[in-house]
């Protein structure tokens, strides 16, 4: 038989053998247990990451989304114009933008173009139209006009759209008499006012070709690429028609008694136009 105190001597071994093996949670002190020194390097652990997606950019609520003007088209070709018509054309957009616009302000060209029906503000989505008229009294040739847009909240402040046209000089009316076209509004702008400045070809086109036709083609007036009659008048009987007129024929003056008379030098250019207009 073993005493309390021998029983409790003989099984102190195997408890100290017993915490060695598992790893010494405990240490025996002076003054009883106390708990043991952590391991001095814990074993490594894999961490897994896991990855989300990059936040969406949300604006602010005190921010302001912008919008964006979309026109169905920026250029319009009238094409063929007759001198003194008043044209127009009608220029649709939208605004295709997350944001309110609005159109503050059109800029024409010049004061022949007028622009109308957009001044006002148009919510995301919304459409609009804006009338484009030109009056090309005055105007000869090959015209552009353009019409510049103020907008407040687009992506962009100013578009630009543009009209171009052809103006030709109406058909001339037949002429049973000789005419004054100095003293008619209708005749003077065409065949004097139109021809400051011009010479040769151009001068032709803006005085002449209304009754003679395009490179002397022949209209209202006689056909001045008709070879046998070049051959018949030289250029002194030519010069003095231009000046004078043939009365009996209905041809007015563009010297005699007008107001801007053609000049010496205008004359002469247009004798060799004429000139030209018959290969010899």
């Amino acid at each position: 038989m073993f005493g309390r105190s021998q029983l409790t001597d003989a099984r102190l071994p195997i408890f100290f053998l017993t915490t060695l093996l598992c790893g010494g949670v405990l240490s025996l002190g002076t003054s009883g247990y106390a708990l043991a020194e952590p391991p001095a390097t814990l074993p490594e652990q894999s961490v897994t990451v896991i990855s989300s997606p990059l936040p969406i950019a949300i604006p602010y609520a005190n921010e302001q989304a912008h919008g964006h003007v979309v026109f169905e088209h920026s250029f319009f070709d009238f094409g063929t114009v007759t001198e003194g018509d008043i044209v127009k054309h009608m220029f649709k957009f939208k605004n295709d933008g997350l944001g309110k616009v609005k159109i503050v302000k059109t800029d024409t060209s010049c004061g022949c173009t007028t622009a109308s029906g957009a001044l006002k503000e148009y919510q995301a989505g919304e459409a609009g139209e804006m009338e484009v008229v030109v009056d090309t009294k005055g105007k000869k040739g090959i015209i552009v006009k353009t019409v510049t847009l103020s907008i407040e909240n687009n992506d962009v402040e100013k578009f630009e759209i543009s009209l171009a046209m052809k103006l030709e000089p109406p058909p001339h009316p037949m002429i049973s008499n000789v005419r004054n076209i100095n003293a008619e509004t209708a005749c003077k702008s065409c065949h004097l006012e139109s021809g400051a400045e011009q010479s040769g070809i151009f001068l032709y086109h803006r005085v002449c070709s209304q009754c003679h036709g395009k490179k002397g083609l022949g209209g209202s007036g006689l056909a001045l690429n008709d070879v046998k009659w070049q051959k018949i008048i030289d250029d002194a009987r030519l010069k003095k028609v231009i000046k004078g007129g043939v009365p009996d024929k209905g041809m007015p003056s563009f010297v005699d008694g007008v107001t801007p008379p053609l000049t010496e030098e205008q004359v002469d250019s247009l004798v060799q136009y004429i000139r030209s207009l018959v290969q010899h």
